[in-house]
């Protein structure tokens, strides 16, 4: 957590950024009587008065979460460009004053927070959004794909493609991304390369980022998913199908029978509906691929890629994933992912 003082008070607050699923503490120390918390986002504002003697823990994760509510996700994705800031991360003000029992001011706190629509790992500390300078990701050729990238300053964004060693690929091309924040990268493949890098570098620290993308050109059919990770990033994965199941629902559970007994046993059924649950797997992945594909089981959005419309702009339904224990076996290298996702509820018939 990061730490501020002030006429004799603490504020320990947490760092960026922010996951807005987690607990967002504020601690308090020193003396005192209440305190008072404005709490802002682009229009939208927000006070409440705590009381805190002598310091106290403020959570104000409801506050941040919502600030999220007028989210449009797959307005990220339409007619993107190379890059996009994205709207599962933005900057909350928060102004929060530590109040005597006259309510005199004693002191005030202005403070800026990046906050993300993620929940990470809860530990000692927080499981950190950059935990690695290297970062794997798989792009099944044919299908929508950007790259989730989170910078906390302004950065240069270096392109690069090679088929096996760095050295043999050429520059593509550099990008500027301005300012803290979470970006979705659109990337280009058109050649044969097997492999794409990502480097990210300031004047201070070059390459402190590095994402390695390979291109899956074998694998094109099955259902093909995005979902958000407890990072807050866009993930995609082809899964393969296994056998369907169907069942059959009347919200109601009566079956009416007409009353003309010259028709013989006629009836209808009210609100009769469909439920289609589709069987996933991926096959023999390694641990990481399996922390990474697990994620989807907890997400709070899923989508199903329904193909390109007459644009060519990727059109998607949202889905469900069965609820269920998704355990990994810590002791074997490789194993499979299997889940179970419910497509929409189907209306068969209403009467």
């Amino acid at each position: 957590m990061a730490t501020v003082s002030s006429n004799g008070i603490t504020l320990n607050y947490p760092d960026d950024p922010c996951p807005v699923f987690n607990p967002c503490v504020f601690r308090l120390t020193g003396t005192m009587a209440r305190s008072r918390v404005f709490v802002n986002s682009g229009t939208r504002n927000y006070s409440a008065v705590y009381h805190t003697p002598d310091g106290g823990h403020l959570d104000l994760r409801q506050f941040m979460q919502v600030f999220f509510d007028d989210m449009a996700l797959g307005a990220e994705f339409d007619q993107m460009g190379e890059v996009r800031a994205s709207g599962l991360g933005r900057n909350v003000n928060v102004t929060l004053i530590a109040l005597s029992a006259d309510n005199t001011n004693l002191a005030q706190f202005n403070l800026s927070i990046f906050c993300v629509w993620a929940g990470m790992d809860i530990n000692e500390d927080y499981e950190r959004i950059s935990d690695s300078t290297v970062h794997h990701l798989t792009w099944f050729r044919g299908y929508p794909f950007t790259v989730g990238i989170y910078t906390d300053r302004s950065k240069v964004l270096t392109y690069s493609s090679y088929t096996n060693d760095p050295r043999d690929g050429g520059l593509v091309r550099n990008v500027q991304l301005s300012g803290k924040g979470l970006f979705n990268v659109n990337i280009d493949s058109d050649g044969g390369d097997t492999k794409r890098v990502i480097l990210l570098s300031d004047y201070s620290e070059p390459y402190t980022d590095h994402y390695v993308i390979s291109i899956d050109r074998e694998h094109d059919e099955g259902i093909y998913l995005r979902w958000i990770d407890r990072h807050g990033f866009w993930r995609y994965w082809l899964f393969k199908k296994g056998n369907p199941t169907r069942q059959a629902t009347s919200r109601f559970g009566a079956w009416y029978r007409n009353d003309l007994s010259g028709y013989g046993m006629t009836g209808r059924r009210q609100s009769f509906t469909r439920n289609d649950v589709q069987p996933l797997c991926v096959p023999l992945v390694d641990q990481e691929t399996f922390d990474v594909l697990q994620d989807v089981t907890t997400s709070p959005y899923v989508d199903m890629f329904l193909g390109y419309d007459q644009h060519d702009d990727p059109m998607w339904a949202t889905v469900t994933v069965e609820p269920g224990s998704y355990t990994k076996d810590v002791d074997k290298p490789e194993q499979d992912f299997i889940c179970n996702l419910v497509l929409p509820e189907i209306p068969v018939q209403t009467l």
